[in-house]
């Protein structure tokens, strides 16, 4: 076998959506924060993204985190996905921080002090809790969150008038109440549930009166907190109540005055797997307005440790990725 790239990788699941952590392949990528290494590796090395995360080594849902230097933290972090950037991720926070565990390599003091850790939206702070010194779970305390734009009404494509909010938790998000939508919440309706994500999606990023929008969270309502359905792209849906998403939905709640500071909220994925959050603190978002500090503990879980080989006459050195 000729042999022209190698990976070593750890694969996860936080509460059922996967990350790749790559461990080691990656080449040198030059920047002095992790924002401008992330920017590097786009720039120049983008079709090792296909490589790492499209079929037939991944699929459309895959996700990586990539471990890099940091000048301003523990540890830098950036995240890539079979079809695009996000300048934070919470389930691939969760899941690096367990394949760390996994493999041994938790720093020392973790477990009374946790980590800094710098990612493209700044840096987000990571403990855990361990019984007879296993990791059982992460505890990921997020950047500044906020509401940016609240009762947002727009005409989607086959719904109609829907009503929504826009909140930051380190990417931007539709918040919708799934009761807008004549769809039974369940994961047999999940291809349906994405073309109505993106309906809204487009909708609202055909206007410029509020922030451009990453992706669209449906949530429908639960003792304790609500279930949680993030609408990724037109065939792609988070399987996991999504770390960023729920900092988005802590901001919106509480600048409504439906969550005060310290109050624990339960956000359910699809397939009822939990997520806990509460709002720590206050602080400034982007631009001086209102925000808060979120806190998202959940737990993921290793499904292997492997090699990923590219020969050197593989037809598809990028992959593919149907659509």
């Amino acid at each position: 076998m000729r042999t022209s790239r190698l990976f070593t990788v750890i694969d996860s699941h936080t509460a059922g959506h996967p990350t790749r952590t790559v461990t080691a392949g990656i080449p040198p990528l030059r920047g002095r924060s992790v924002r401008e290494q992330r920017d590097h590796f786009r720039a120049v090395h983008d079709g090792l993204r296909g490589l790492l995360l499209h079929e037939p080594r991944g699929h459309a849902a895959m996700a990586a985190a990539v471990p890099v230097p940091s000048r301003e933290a523990d540890q830098g972090l950036f995240f890539i996905f079979s079809y695009m950037y996000a300048d934070m991720c919470g389930h691939a926070t969760i899941g690096y921080i367990a394949s760390l565990a996994a493999k041994g390599a938790l720093p020392a003091g973790f477990e009374l002090t946790g980590m800094s850790i710098e990612t493209p939206a700044g840096i987000i702070h990571v403990t855990g809790t361990f019984e007879a010194g296993q990791l059982t779970s992460v505890v990921l305390r997020n950047v500044p969150s906020y509401l940016a734009s609240a009762d947002v009404t727009i005409e989607a494509e086959d719904l109609g008038t829907v009503t929504c909010d826009i909140a930051y938790g380190g990417i931007t998000y539709a918040l919708v109440d799934a009761r807008q939508v004549d769809l039974p919440f369940d994961l047999n309706h999940a291809s349906r549930w994405c073309r109505a994500g993106i309906a809204i999606k487009q909708a609202l990023n055909a206007a410029s009166s509020h922030p451009q929008v990453d992706s669209v969270l449906f949530h429908n309502a639960i003792e304790g907190g609500a279930r949680h359905l993030v609408i990724l792209a037109s065939n792609k849906f988070d399987r996991s109540p999504c770390g960023t998403g729920t900092s988005a939905r802590l901001a919106q709640l509480h600048a409504r005055g439906k969550l005060m500071i310290g109050a624990p909220y339960r956000a359910e994925n699809i397939l009822g797997v939990p997520f806990t959050a509460k709002v720590v603190d206050v602080a400034q978002g982007k631009g001086g307005q209102p925000a808060v500090i979120p806190e998202v503990r959940g737990m993921a879980h290793i499904s292997a440790f492997s090699t990923l080989v590219l020969e050197a006459d593989d037809p598809l050195p990028a992959g593919f990725l149907p659509n």
